[in-house]
């Protein structure tokens, strides 16, 4: 004869079964609504507005400038790369004043969801440095992350990285900054 259940045996049935009802439910794929969950493409980048800077400076952005017309600007060769040490920001002096700055000034900024969140700056590094009109000046993502927080790595997703500049149409300071992506 077959003994009843009892009512240990059913909850504990019942709890194992909802539990295992509940772990498959987790295993349906739903596009993720976070940016940063999938590879960041160029395009993608293209159409981010400017992110913040940190400080009530003008600001030139990557993905926004006109080339043509900008008498300083930053941009990230290539937009999208692999590895931090394979993508350069180039910091182009089009005006005709030279320009002097501390190159260790750097801030870099990771976007995650809707929101962009500044990486800890644990250095910081004093200096000078002259781009003289029309030249340019070219750092790697991994030096210029390095200038700031050696400990720090870049994972895949959208970053962006500022450095401020005496402004060669006045007497303030300009932010240029250049939005990238790491896969």
């Amino acid at each position: 004869m077959t003994r009843p259940w009892s009512r240990r045996a059913v909850l504990c049935s019942a709890g194992t079964g909802i539990a295992l009802l509940s772990g498959c439910t987790s295993f349906a794929s739903e596009p993720s609504t976070d940016p940063t969950a999938t590879p960041v493409s160029a395009e993608k980048i293209a159409n981010f507005g400017c992110p913040p800077s940190g400080n009530g400076n003008a600001t030139v952005c990557s993905q926004t400038v006109e080339t043509d017309t900008a008498s300083v600007y930053l941009l990230p060769t290539p937009t999208v790369a692999d590895a931090p040490d394979s993508l350069e920001l180039t910091l182009t002096n089009e005006s005709g004043t030279d320009l002097s700055f501390n190159p260790y000034s750097w801030s870099v900024w990771k976007k995650s969801g809707s929101s962009w969140s500044q990486i800890e700056q644990k250095s910081s590094g004093g200096g000078k440095l002259t781009v003289a009109a029309g030249d340019s000046e070219k750092w790697t993502v991994e030096t210029v992350v390095g200038y700031i927080n050696e400990s720090t790595t870049l994972d895949s997703g959208a970053y962006s990285a500022a450095i401020n500049v005496p402004n060669p149409d006045g007497d303030d300071w300009i932010t240029c900054l250049a939005v990238f992506g790491l896969r």
